[in-house]
């Protein structure tokens, strides 16, 4: 995965891991001055927030290494649909500045999308 590819992934979702270290900071800060059980809860949760997210962003990962293997093997029990529900007939990877697009061979005015947005469906 190129960095271009890790920046799609991660999308919106970085200004969410900012706030939760912003979070994380504030409650150990408080844990380690204070105590108490809201600095224990604070950062307990915190890191459960982080766990969460960065799973979030691990499984987005995963289905599109599944699908651009999918259709690397041309695999025939699967059949890619658009976000829209639309099938793509022929679909190919096409590499832009070291991301990976899905498209339709045999549509030339087809979009392009990244490979964790189209859904791969048994036939």
């Amino acid at each position: 995965m190129s960095w271009n590819e890790l920046v799609l992934v991660v999308g919106q979702d970085w200004m969410l891991f900012g706030l939760t270290f912003i979070l994380l900071f504030m409650f150990l800060r408080r844990t380690l001055r204070v105590g108490g059980f809201l600095g224990f809860t604070g950062v307990i949760t915190t890191i459960a927030l982080l766990s969460m997210l960065s799973w979030m962003q691990w499984n987005r990962y995963q289905v599109s290494n599944s699908i651009v293997q999918i259709i690397i093997t041309d695999n025939p029990t699967f059949r890619i649909l658009t976000p829209t529900q639309e099938p793509i007939f022929k679909p190919v990877i096409v590499t832009i500045d070291n991301v990976r697009y899905v498209t339709d061979a045999n549509n030339e005015k087809s979009q392009k999308y990244l490979p964790w947005r189209v859904i791969a469906m048994p036939k």
